[in-house]
């Protein structure tokens, strides 16, 4: 009778814990056949054939979880692994997507290690068919020089709770480079943000620093480039359609000496044409002004849509077409197309 009630008590306390704490497996297998060429990389490219990886969404895995502490406090994590499911390979660092631990309560959330920045958070959340291989926002913005970095290493973040519809976050990444043997960047990102109903409009700003060492190209060793980025974004869904869009400012100084700006504005349409078919629609714009040096800008669209097979797998189609030239001349400086048939799961 004793030990079955120290039995007891062992599974009692056992489900307990359990109920306190979970660990959640999750992943994004992508995948597509199509064709593809980019002139903006190597004006000698030629159009391939290929099977790649992440053409909606990039394919990953991970793990997160969270503990109870009591009191409202709770403890929790997120580790993400990016790969390219055509060949198997690890994409980039062993936990690209995010390697973060986090305390959260009344409070909000305060979260420490390799995350992606509140900026990128917003850009995400209002961009134009997907962020990856068949978006025209990612590739256009880079193509005129205003491209950004979306997930920092050794970054303190703080995300605050919702009063009413409002919330912010706030994120600063240290370069953790004292010696000048390689470039050091110090990010700092925040958002502002209002969420109502089928309403999402905010604002986004990120610092980027970055101390130069002698084998970069810069005046001297230890010269300070700087870029500041500002961003007004918005998304409303209309039930029958979502819009989605936003103006991106980007101005470029080298050693306190602006060097150059940029503008680009982005915006789309998702729109459902039966139960389970969806298109979109994205368009790109982006001018790059040096002051002195070449101007360049680039103009891209994207065509999409997906069959929803399941609630976690679809198939989609997609067309992408990204034209960057000379402002000043006109001059052609290549194009990019992409062409993908693709299957997506989710777990």
């Amino acid at each position: 009778m004793k030990k079955s009630l120290i039995a007891l008590a062992v599974l009692a306390a056992s489900g307990a814990s359990m109920a306190q704490s979970s660990v959640q497996l999750y992943g994004i297998v992508d995948a597509y056949v199509g064709t593809t060429k980019d002139t903006v990389k190597s004006a000698t490219a030629q159009q391939q054939t290929v099977v790649g990886s992440g053409g909606l969404k990039s394919s990953r895995w991970g793990m997160k979880g969270t503990e109870d502490l009591g009191g409202g406090l709770k403890a929790g994590f997120k580790l993400e692994q990016r790969f390219k499911s055509d060949t198997g390979e690890q994409d980039g660092v062993a936990f690209k997507g995010e390697s973060s631990i986090n305390l959260s309560g009344n409070f909000g959330t305060v979260a420490l290690g390799r995350m992606g920045t509140p900026y990128d958070d917003l850009r995400g959340k209002t961009n134009a068919v997907a962020d990856t291989n068949i978006s025209p926002v990612g590739d256009t913005i880079k193509a005129a020089k205003a491209d950004y970095t979306d997930k920092t290493d050794n970054t303190i973040a703080y995300v605050s709770p919702t009063f009413n519809g409002f919330s912010g976050a706030v994120a600063v990444s240290f370069g953790e480079n004292k010696t000048n043997v390689a470039d050091a960047t110090n990010h700092s990102s925040l958002k502002l943000q209002y969420a109502n109903g089928p309403l999402l409009v905010g604002y986004g700003f990120q610092k980027e620093e970055t101390q130069l060492t002698a084998g970069s190209p810069a005046v001297a060793t230890g010269q300070i480039e700087d870029k500041t980025y500002n961003l007004l974004a918005a998304s409303y869904d209309f039930g029958v359609a979502k819009l989605v869009g936003g103006y991106q400012a980007l101005e470029l100084k080298s050693a306190g000496v602006k060097t150059g700006d940029s503008d680009s504005l982005y915006f789309g349409v998702q729109a459902p044409v039966a139960s389970n078919i969806n298109v979109f629609f994205g368009f790109a714009n982006s001018k790059y002004d040096a002051v002195t040096g070449t101007d360049y800008k680039a103009t891209g669209y994207t065509l999409a849509a997906n069959y929803v097979l399941s609630k976690r797998t679809d198939a989609y189609v997609g067309y992408k077409n990204i034209k960057k030239e000379n402002d000043t001349t006109g001059a052609d400086l290549g194009k990019i197309t992409t062409l993908a048939v693709g299957i997506r799961h989710a777990f």
